[in-house]
């Protein structure tokens, strides 16, 4: 969603049995965008991803700044996860470390890469893709999905907390049923948010 005009917007979507839920949440101090998406339909295609290893080649080669920005993501989420969280005033208990997924990752990375590059901030690609699409382009046939997006928050630190400050966010974060991540950052310094974030989440 594009939002020039706003230092921050909350959006939350809910992909379950076919419902579609949106909400605006109370912004953190930080500047930025978020917007979460879960899904838990059922993927079982054979034919899904089979051109996985050519959609991901454009992401292949990262920026090494960039890729640590990633690490340090999926590193804070799991600090996270091991304490436990409040999530729109709901306790979370502690839940397993999630692990680093590379098919997610191509996912979140080419999602980031074209929100950056054509300078919109949304779960719906510029070429009209959703996030269980990309997931499943990417090669990840999964039993349960989850997106987190944001932009304009500088710094992994930032962007994590900005994510577990928001209901939808946090409860993606701390949900044990997901057990992979992979995390997509993009620098594109001359669009209106700058630094673009995506979360793929997934149990296969």
């Amino acid at each position: 969603m594009r939002s020039p005009s706003a230092s921050l917007l909350l959006l939350g979507t809910v992909f379950l049995g076919g419902v579609t839920q949106a909400q605006d949440a109370a912004p953190p101090e930080d500047e930025g965008t978020l917007v979460p998406s879960v899904s838990t339909e059922t993927r079982s295609d054979p034919t899904l991803g089979v051109s996985a290893l050519a959609t991901c080649d454009d992401v292949a080669t990262w920026d090494p700044a960039w890729a640590s920005f990633e690490a340090e993501v999926l590193a804070l989420v799991n600090q996270h996860r091991a304490a436990g969280a409040v999530c729109g005033g709901v306790t979370k208990a502690p839940a397993a470390a999630l692990t680093l997924d590379t098919k997610l990752q191509c996912a979140a990375r080419r999602h980031s890469k074209d929100m950056g590059t054509n300078n919109f901030m949304s779960h719906t690609g510029s070429n009209g893709s959703t996030p269980w699409q990309r997931i499943t382009d990417a090669g990840y046939t999964y039993r349960r999905a989850a997106e987190n997006v944001a932009a304009g928050y500088s710094t992994p630190a930032a962007v994590v907390a900005g994510w577990m400050a928001s209901s939808g966010h946090c409860t993606n974060i701390m949900n044990p049923q997901l057990v992979h991540l992979g995390v997509g950052y993009f620098y594109a310094p001359t669009s209106t948010y700058r630094h673009y974030w995506t979360q793929d989440f997934g149990a296969p």
